[in-house]
């Protein structure tokens, strides 16, 4: 298993809904957690459609915060905050992005349980790039100017992303 880049149409699918959180499902997340460990650049969320797999689950890491989110809906948004972000599917590319600044989702942990999280700060916005991963959405769909994008030394834009600027 490894992280599906720009390009890949499983990128831009809805996610199928979990019905069931059976030990495929808890194996996969464990997969995940342990690929957004060991990439290289890391990360700090992955999505199922990152992983090639078009189902609605994401994992998240933040410092020794870490877990398993299962069909979220993002249910109340308030504020916005401009920051940049990136994304283990388009490696070494960042750009300014407007999300939520809090935010309240609804899923389900690994075990099954219902949760609530009421989110702010960099959790938030990771809920809320990782559930737009769900939904097909990339963070560069917000970027409307190629220019606003930064490309780290030794990576490149992909030729579709450069495509997707031309076409607008």
């Amino acid at each position: 298993m490894k992280v599906i880049t720009y390009g890949n149409p499983v990128l831009r699918k809805k996610a199928r809904k979990i019905k069931n959180i059976d030990k495929n499902i808890v194996m996969l997340s464990k997969e995940m957690l342990k690929i957004m460990e060991t990439n290289e650049p890391q990360g700090i969320g992955l999505a199922g459609p990152q992983v090639g797999i078009s189902i609605a689950i994401f994992v998240y890491k933040l410092d020794d915060d870490q877990g398993v989110v299962i069909n979220p809906e993002i249910i109340y948004r308030e504020g916005s905050k401009v920051a940049e972000e990136g994304c283990l599917s388009i490696p070494g590319v960042y750009g300014p992005v407007e999300r939520a600044e809090r935010i309240i989702v609804r899923g389900l942990n690994i075990k099954g349980k219902r949760m609530e999280w009421h989110l702010s700060g960099l959790k938030a916005r990771v809920f809320q790039h990782e559930t737009d991963h769900l939904h097909g959405i990339l963070f560069t769909d917000y970027i409307k100017e190629i220019d606003k994008l930064e490309v780290e030394e030794g990576y490149e834009l992909p030729p579709q992303l450069i495509d997707r600027f031309r076409e607008k």
